[in-house]
């Protein structure tokens, strides 16, 4: 059975964009807790002045002892900071990301893993990237699902999906976790839990769009629905 991970990206775009003082973030993730989600994630870069370091701090607590999954590009400051902050997994997320940062990451994961976090890798589903993920000792995958829930094919959404499940398959093989992210909502949700190897799915807009008019907590319910 595949959990659900609340991306709370959305969440903070919004407020970011519409200068809402209403939509509070702590707030956001203690009610997702009680609502049942299984994880969080939030992309951060450490150049918005509308999310500092006390806000991120204050987010990652109010999670409380549910997974929380900080995504950052790895660079030396982030870190330096996903190190110091109580986050169970740090999902490394930039574009050529082993060809950018290769060194760094064969010094960054090692020193992750002995501060006994999970380290996933956010990737295109390519047996090459998947490969060198293994090399540098990744617990988990996320495997970008855009291919699958942006293609409006249904033969090139079937290729997609079969794409997904081959290197889903191969990573458990290889005995690491699988995760997929990318457009992740309620209509095409349920294919992709079917991939056998899939153990968590990452929404975050869709149930941001669902919320503003539902609520969030029946946002989440309804999408757990379809995952359980």
């Amino acid at each position: 059975m595949a959990q659900m991970e609340l991306n709370l990206d959305a969440f903070l775009a919004s407020s970011q964009q519409n200068h809402e003082d209403g939509i509070n973030l702590p707030a956001i993730v203690t009610v997702a807790s009680l609502s049942g989600v299984d994880g969080f994630s939030l992309s951060y870069d450490g150049r918005s002045s509308s999310l500092s370091e006390k806000t991120l701090e204050l987010i990652i607590a109010s999670a409380m002892d549910i997974r929380f999954a900080l995504r950052i590009a790895p660079r030396a400051e982030l870190f330096q900071l996903a190190l110091s902050l109580p986050v169970k997994q740090v999902t490394f997320s930039a574009a050529n990301i082993f060809e950018s940062y290769g060194n760094d990451l064969e010094t960054f994961v090692p020193q992750l893993k002995e501060a006994g976090k999970l380290v996933s890798f956010h990737l295109d589903p390519e047996l090459p990237l998947l490969k060198k993920a293994y090399r540098l000792q990744a617990d988990l995958v996320e495997l970008n699902g855009k291919h699958f829930t942006e293609n409006r094919n249904p033969a090139g959404q079937m290729e997609a999906q079969e794409q997904l499940a081959l290197m889903a398959k191969t990573a458990e093989k290889n005995g690491i976790g699988v995760a997929i992210k990318g457009g992740v909502g309620y209509q095409n949700v349920v294919p992709l839990i079917n991939i056998e190897a899939v153990e968590n799915v990452v929404a975050g807009q869709a149930i941001f769009n669902r919320a503003v008019f539902v609520g969030l907590e029946t946002a989440i319910r309804d999408f757990k629905s379809q995952v359980l």
